[in-house]
This record gives C-alpha cells, structure tokens and sequence, in this order.
C-alpha cells in the first residue's frame, strides 16, 4: 500500500529521520496476540534521548501508547509519537501510527510511519512511503533470526526526484545483558543487524539494540563498519 501526500522541502531531512527513529524504536503493546517486548498499559509513555558521535543529545522522543483494540486473532494499538530537538527542546514533529498484532507477532507497516496527523502541515511536494514490515514475535531466544525489514521514500521535488531507501539486515539475537540507564536497570535482548542506508549512493551502518520484556528498547548503537559511533540511544525515563 502507498500513500501520496505533499510536504515542505524543508521538513524532508526531518521525515527521513523520523523514519529511522520509528524502525528503530518501535513501540507497541502486549497483549495475547502481541509481542512481549514493548510497553502494554494504555497511557504509558516513553522517552527517548538519542545521541550524535560525539554523545551529545540531538533529539528527543517521546513515544506513548494511546488506544489499543484487542480482538480474539487481532489487536490494534495506536501509538503517539513527539519529536524535540535536544539542543533547545522545540518540537520538530508530531505524529501517530499503529501496530498490528496476529499470531503473537507484533508488525508495523512502513506506510504507517508517516501517519495523518502530520501530512496535513505539509503542502509543496509529493512523497510516498513503501516497503517490508517490521516484525517481532512474541518470544526470543539467542541465535534466533529476524525477518528482514524495509522503509522507502520517495520524494517529488518537482524539479527531481528523491529517493531513501532503509534496508534492516541480518537481524539475529546475539546475546543476553543487563542494561542500566537513568529510566532503571533491565534484562534485555541483545538484537544485531546491519543498515544499508541508500540516498544516491549506499552507507552500511551496523547497530546492536537491548530490548526488555514489557518495555522495549532501552538501549541502541549505530556504528560504522570500523567501529566509530555514528548515534546512540537510550530509553531515558518511563511515565
């Protein structure tokens, strides 16, 4: 499915970015047909600071769980999204999208990263969002391996045209570690997997994120292939 909506050229390098913090950080719910591994409370809100190279804030976000549908097979949860800038604290964007569960496998359509609620500020350009799911099941062990994930995004200048395209690789569990940041201390799961980042040319990033059983991601490395942080993320405080 696409969607074809317009935008100011000047907010596209913050859509791209709000693509990466939404493959990134997904939040859903638990329930009996979702993963475990994200926050499951109606109302429960979760902050996330993420870092540049030099480990100083660059963003914040703040994701909370709004609405959830339960059903016999099927849940619909709905999940807010706030992005701030971390040098002044000015919002950057606002949004919301939703999670899918079935089979105890929670999904996120990419088409969903760029929901309604912030389309209708933008009004110059045309753009669509396309790609593969992003899943996780219900349960995890080490050595298991993910399916694979995509986000595309291509942007119509009217002059040319733009394309992003965000490919989530060889996603596997690699390990068990206990994470402590300033929203507490977590058991978590250890997920690896490489990006290949594609605008013109392509950039292979590769990243590690600790997940916790009800919660979700506590802690997240970018790194490139010689080993130099590019960002870093940690869940910074639980509402």
């Amino acid at each position: 499915m696409t969607h074809i909506k317009k935008m100011k050229y000047k907010q596209i390098k913050h859509i791209a970015f709000l693509i990466a913090v939404l493959v990134l950080t997904s939040v859903s719910a638990q329930s009996n047909n979702c993963s475990k591994f994200y926050v499951s409370e109606k109302g429960k809100k979760l902050t996330i600071h993420q870092y540049d190279k030099k480990e100083r804030l660059s963003t914040i976000s703040e994701f909370k769980v709004t609405d959830v549908e339960n059903t016999a097979n099927r849940s619909v949860i709905t999940i807010a999204m706030h992005l701030k800038d971390g040098k002044n604290n000015k919002s950057i964007v606002t949004s919301s999208f939703k999670a899918h569960c079935a089979g105890k496998t929670t999904r996120l359509a990419p088409e969903s990263f760029i929901a309604p609620g912030i389309l209708d500020q933008y009004n110059d350009m045309q753009y669509s969002i396309t790609g593969d799911d992003i899943s996780f099941p219900n349960s995890l062990t080490i050595g298991q391996e993910l399916p694979n994930a995509s986000v595309h995004m291509s942007v119509n200048t009217g002059i040319m045209n733009i394309n992003m395209t965000t490919n989530m690789l060889n996603r596997k569990v690699i390990a068990k570690e206990q994470v402590t940041t300033p929203a507490g201390t977590f058991d978590c799961y250890v997920i690896r997997y490489t990006n290949e980042l594609t605008m013109g040319m392509t950039t292979t990033q590769h990243t590690k994120q600790w997940i916790a059983e009800g919660v979700g991601m506590i802690k997240e490395e970018t790194r490139k292939a010689n080993g130099k942080l590019i960002t870093k993320s940690i869940l910074y405080q639980i509402n």
